[in-house]
């Protein structure tokens, strides 16, 4: 069983591209968190946790959900990472929360996919991001053929001093940065509700035509990534950046 959590298809990506080359199914925790289901999950065959890195870790929502759920049947789990470049120690925080949880950890690996941190810079037009998404093929393909003959999967990526980047700035990004106070919403807005629809957490609803943001944002981005007139901004900081969502796999296939 592969569980994904994402918040422009990423993680849905490489997980849909596992599910297919070993025959197992892709759950999707955006939908569990969102809809509040029970967190309880069985599989004969080893489970596989897919989800971005924010700040050279696992969204710590995600971290808290796999420490909170109950898993029955296989006790071996695998962890993969979409990020930019680096993981920091994320392998060395999911092997404790996979021994806490009486579990086998048989690896991490983070996977290089296209930029969706909106507030970063300008982010990838399509021919450049579906050139990063074929360039980690070979990568997926590797992962894919060791989890379906058992074997342990490891990092590749190496971070400069990757225990003050998953710790102390880890602990200062979620403490500090996480946050859609200073999101704002453009004339362009046509009242879809789709920023509403995307949000994992509940944190955007709309009032009168116009979405309205909570104290719960991930800094996921899908808001704002997948809003169909680029309505949503941060600031002033985001305008020019451009948007991103990766191509649902089966579309990239063809």
């Amino acid at each position: 069983m592969i569980l994904y959590f994402t918040g422009t298809g990423n993680s849905r990506f490489v997980s849909d591209y596992i599910a297919e080359r070993i025959n197992d199914e892709c759950i999707s925790l955006n939908d569990i968190i969102k809809q509040k289901k029970p967190l309880k999950f069985h599989s004969e065959s080893p489970f596989v946790v897919a989800a971005p890195i924010y700040a050279w870790r696992f969204p710590l929502i995600i971290e808290e959900l796999i420490r909170k759920a109950k898993f029955s049947g296989n006790r071996k789990i695998y962890f993969i990472g979409t990020m930019g470049s680096q993981s920091g120690n994320s392998d060395k925080f999911l092997q404790k929360l996979a021994e806490d949880k009486n579990m086998e950890f048989m690896g991490f690996c983070g996977i290089a996919m296209p930029n969706n941190y909106v507030i970063g810079g300008k982010l990838p037009d399509k021919s450049e991001a579906y050139a990063q998404i074929n360039s980690a093929i070979p990568q997926m393909k590797s992962v894919s053929d060791k989890i379906a003959s058992g074997e342990k999967i490891s990092k590749t990526d190496k971070t400069p001093f990757a225990g003050i980047a998953s710790g102390a700035v880890n602990s200062m990004f979620n403490k500090y940065m996480i946050s859609s106070k200073n999101f704002n919403v453009s004339d362009k807005c046509i009242s879809c509700g789709k920023c509403a629809a995307v949000c994992p957490v509940n944190n955007v609803v709309m009032k009168d035509g116009r979405p309205l943001f909570g104290e719960k944002c991930l800094n996921c981005y899908s808001c704002i990534n997948r809003c169909p007139e680029e309505a949503i901004n941060i600031g002033k900081r985001t305008a020019k950046n451009g948007r991103y969502v990766c191509p649902e796999y089966a579309d990239w296939k063809k």
